[in-house]
């Protein structure tokens, strides 16, 4: 492509569109600069350039080299050319289409005008403005990767919404167009108010918000939340609407468009108010008089809201529940706000606290009290106090999973072992799925970051085996730990690999889980483990995206045997578990053939020992193996990838910690601590201090519970919250001495909390203990990475870190094993 075919002045506003504003045999708009350009003269003076006057549709709304990207010395323009050509073309008939309610091409196109419009959302400066704010850095070509990547991001919750075209046929004043056509508006949000910041909205999941966008000089489209439209007094706008989500699957009808209104000259006015209020520089109308409504507006900004609010009696239209029935018999169910079950109703709490004292337990369910949780965190910053929280799911689960094999009503380990059945099996995961539906907003439920926490999250294997020296250990140095939950959601399972319709083939895996559960679940009761199902379990649009960029970024890379060694010690234990559960005649065969040279009573010896060995293994079914495919075993190794930690992470956080080596090379090789800088780091000296200290780590769980509720030993817990909270605020920045000061305390209290555990009685059968040295890694730009960016604005919480800036790596001292049987 020759320089001169490059297309370098990009309209963000498209020609097209522009032309749809202009009255009559015009041919141009007036074109005002909000902003106009300013001279300061020699003597003082400034002379504002000229701010308004007519110009043609070519000439407005567009930048140089806005979508332009460059490699070296060569432009390119797909961006422009390809991308924003083909959903231009759509958008333009489907926007004639609906200002001309021209119901067969709006069916056609219902989909792609929504594409188009979040696509137009995103093209303009402030759409990319805002999309450069949720990054820490982005060159040219991230920025341009990134908004492909986020421009479909609202279409979900708009197709939910009620949808009204308004029109201003009968108005002698008509809507304008600003440089950011798609406008957001919430009647609780002053255009002064921290949600409507440049580049910042009122977000479009809360239920009082809602999307304008003029269709042309006498048609403007008003999307709004259901919830508000059906009450629009007795909402709280600034909540989230019910199931709200970014991409996910749902039915709307196409059809539904409220026509009925008619709207007179002040309200017009108003709307091209609030329409002048959202724009970044630059408005056109058709008419001059037309750009100044502030001039003419009556009422305060709140009032705007009425006018938008669409009539009570055409909302008939919208809402109610689908039911689709197929050929082959199955279904498909979803109610108003796409949720596809009503398991919704059953994880609300029925008696939701309101007035809490200082030392009652948190309405989040945290349980934590209420002075130490979330009395000091503004409302619409805190975790659900309408559903049952993940601790709380995982206490009413792990009760659930007593009741069913009977543990609550006087079994032993052993006779669950023996007695372990396909229908417990199928119950246990058939109650998982019901406290973890596919509808689930796991990011609502997900603990926020909090300066009163050292929250940690551990990325590796999740295994009972190992669970005491991976993480109950550490609860000694740091007050909560986040791990993934290892039971299989079968919600999004093929039948055939389903623990609910095919669970004979999870019964070796169920037993692991269900030991791993209990061993949690006392600190899962005391709060101190969060143990959080996979995101990736409740949302297609989140694991697609996950999985891909996971794929790219490991595609040029094998891991060695020396990479997985810690898997692959696991997954040899689980084949010699399953081998052991043979029948005594395959045995004697396998070790026949293994050891042809033993005699008869070699191999009746090692049986025994084989079946000794069996009974002796608390993770051992004592049920002998049955023939056929359908009964062999399912073997799964949960642990938690870099993006999936990153997500989280940031998402709750926490630091994360890890004794995976190649796991330690992927946070250090792709994310952003390798391209930051390489000063020196002012915290240099703590991270020495970390590596000279020996971590003791008590592997018996009732002896670390008893330690947590005494306060005893948590000196280095202590001075790591501090050092977390400082590296997170950057305090090194204003006092350099901070550093310094909190590495000496650190030295202490590792000295401390070592003469405390010398002292402490030590009983041979009760306590087992390690000793392990961390790693600290603190590169400049912290730990992130623009796909797991991308991840947490379209599928995270709203108040999330914006990079991990802090990350561990324990090892070994000495050789010993650290997987106990």
């Amino acid at each position: 492509m020759t320089p001169e075919a490059i297309t370098r002045q990009n309209h963000y506003v498209p020609i097209w569109y522009q032309k749809r504003f202009i009255l009559g045999t015009k041919k141009s708009l007036y074109f005002l600069d909000l902003d106009p350009p300013k001279t300061l003269l020699p003597d003082g003076r400034v002379i504002v350039r000229r701010d308004v006057g007519p110009r043609a549709p070519k000439s407005c709304f567009w930048a140089e080299d806005l979508y332009t990207t460059r490699f070296g010395n060569t432009l390119n323009d797909e961006v422009e050319r390809y991308l924003f050509g083909s959903i231009d073309n759509d958008g333009a008939n489907a926007v004639r289409a609906l200002a001309n309610n021209d119901l067969g091409t709006i069916h056609n196109l219902f989909q792609r005008f929504f594409v188009y419009l979040d696509a137009q959302k995103l093209r303009t400066p402030k759409g990319l403005d805002w999309i450069k704010s949720k990054y820490p850095t982005l060159t040219q070509l991230h920025l341009m990767l990134e908004m492909q990547q986020l421009r479909q991001m609202h279409c979900t919750m708009w197709y939910e919404s009620v949808r009204e075209i308004i029109s201003a046929e009968q108005s002698d004043v008509k809507f304008i167009v600003t440089d950011h056509p798609v406008t957001v508006y919430n009647p609780a949000c002053l255009p002064t108010s921290s949600a409507c910041r440049y580049p910042d909205d009122p977000s479009i999941a809360l239920k009082g918000t809602q999307t304008l966008f003029a269709l042309d000089a006498d048609h403007c489209l008003v999307l709004t939340n259901l919830e508000y439209a059906q009450n629009p007094t007795r909402v709280d706008l600034m909540t989230p609407r019910e199931n709200a989500r970014h991409y996910g699957q749902t039915i709307a009808r196409t059809d539904a468009f409220i026509r009925t209104r008619t709207v007179a000259r002040d309200d017009v006015v108003s709307i091209n108010y609030l329409l002048k209020a959202r724009a970044r520089k630059y408005i056109a109308a058709s008419e001059k008089d037309w750009l100044y409504p502030e001039k003419a507006i009556r009422g305060a900004w709140a009032a705007i809201g009425k006018i938008l609010l669409p009539p009570a009696d055409e909302l008939w239209h919208f809402g109610g529940e689908v039911y689709v029935g197929y050929k082959d018999g199955s279904t498909y169910y979803q109610d108003a706000f796409g949720r596809t079950s009503d398991s919704h109703k059953y994880l609300q709490k029925k008696n939701r606290p309101t007035a809490l004292g200082p030392n009652d337990l948190c309405g989040c369910g945290s349980g934590r009290k209420f002075k130490k949780c979330c009395k000091d965190v503004p409302e619409k910053e805190r975790v659900s106090w309408s559903v049952y929280s993940i601790r709380e799911r995982n206490i009413l689960f792990s009760n659930a999973v007593m009741d069913i094999l009977g543990l609550d009503k006087g079994k032993a380990w052993d006779d669950v072992r023996r007695e372990l059945s396909d229908d417990q099996v199928k119950r246990i995961h058939i109650a998982f799925e019901s406290l973890w539906p596919k509808d689930t907003n796991i990011a609502g439920l997900l603990p926020r970051p909090d300066k009163r926490v050292f929250r940690a999250l551990y990325m590796g294997p999740i295994d009972p085996r190992t669970i005491a020296a991976t993480a109950i250990g550490w609860l000694v140095y740091f007050d909560e730990i986040v791990v993934i939950n290892p039971f299989t959601n079968a919600s999004h399972m093929k039948p055939e690999f389903s623990p609910v319709h095919s669970p004979a083939q999870y019964k070796e895996q169920t037993l692991k889980n269900v030991m791993l559960l209990l061993t949690l679940a006392p600190f899962i009761h005391a709060g101190v483990i969060h143990m959080i199902p996979d995101p990736a379990d409740f949302n297609a649009d989140f694991r697609r995206m996950m999985w891909e960029v996971a794929r790219e970024r490991t595609a040029n890379s094998t891991p060695s045997t020396k990479d997985v060694a810690p898997f692959r010690k696991l997954v040899e234990d689980d084949f010699e578990r399953s081998t052991l559960r043979l029948p005594d005649d395959s045995l004697r065969s396998l070790i026949h053939r293994s050891s042809p040279k033993l005699t008869p009573e070699q191999v009746e010896s090692t049986v025994r020992y084989m079946k000794q060995k069996q009974a002796n293994d608390p993770l051992a079914l004592l049920q002998p193996m049955s023939p056929g495919e359908s009964n062999g075993q399912l073997q799964i190794t949960r642990s938690v990838n870099l993006e999936l930690a990153l997500f989280l992470g940031q998402s709750t956080g926490s630091t994360i910690y890890t004794d995976v080596p190649i796991l330690r090379e992927h946070l250090h090789a792709h994310t952003d601590a390798v391209s930051g800088p390489r000063t020196a780091s002012p915290w240099m000296l703590v991270s020495e201090i970390m590596q000279t200290i020996e971590f003791t780590l008590e592997c018996n769980p009732e002896l670390i519970l008893q330690i947590r509720s005494s306060g005893d030993l948590g000196e280095v817990r202590h001075v790591l919250r501090r050092i977390w909270n400082a590296i997170r605020t950057q305090e090194t920045t204003s006092n350099s001495k901070i550093a310094e000061q909190l590495a000496e305390e650190l030295q202490r209290a590792g000295e401390q909390v070592s003469r405390g555990w010398l002292s402490s009685a030590r009983t041979s059968t009760r306590s087992t203990r390690l000793q392990r040295r961390f790693e600290i890694s603190i590169p400049a730009g912290g730990f992130g990475r623009n796909t797991v960016h991308r991840l947490l604005i379209i599928f995270g919480p709203p108040n999330h870190m914006t990079a991990i800036p802090m990350a561990m790596f324990f090892k070994e001292i000495d050789a010993r094993q650290s997987i106990a049987k």
